[in-house]
């Protein structure tokens, strides 16, 4: 276990038990609802996380490295923006990810791309996302996320 989730499994021990002291009949409460909210979110989850660990087993960061590289122009970035946009990862996985895209060959751009998109679209979760929000708010965030990834993109080929 990385030192990020025993910081954040720690930090959420220690709060849980101040909530506990400071109001159990809440506390108790609480844990009950996020159980059963859980367990009713536990059907769409499940296969979502078999879906992106199967799909990150086989994309490679050496397989996406060829995809990306600098020779890769802008084909390499729309490839960035597509994988990016399928399948999702949190900061902490991505950024390392990131880092060893840059150190295998690829380009700013092309990664920059990858990495927005891969922490703020998520098109593997529309189908959750449409479920508790609404259809039109999922296809907005998306969409707002996107064009926000080539923004960052333009960014950093004027920067780099």
């Amino acid at each position: 276990m990385s030192i990020e989730a025993i910081i954040i499994y720690s930090i959420a021990i220690i709060l849980l038990i101040i909530s506990f002291f400071a109001d159990k009949k809440k506390t108790l409460k609480g844990l009950k609802k996020g159980s059963k909210s859980f367990i009713k979110l536990m059907p769409v989850l499940l296969p979502l996380f078999l879906f992106i660990g199967i799909l990150l087993a086989i994309v490679t960061p050496s397989f996406i490295s060829t995809l990306l590289g600098e020779e890769s122009g802008f084909l390499g970035i729309v490839l960035g923006l597509s994988i990016g946009s399928i399948t999702f990862m949190p900061p902490f996985v991505a950024y390392p990810l990131g880092v060893e895209l840059l150190e295998n060959g690829g380009a700013y751009p092309q990664v920059a791309g990858f990495l927005v998109t891969v922490m703020s679209v998520g098109l593997v979760y529309y189908a959750v996302e449409s479920k508790f929000f609404n259809k039109k708010a999922a296809i907005y965030r998306n969409l707002i996320s996107f064009i926000g990834a080539i923004i960052v993109i333009l960014i950093v080929m004027v920067v780099y």
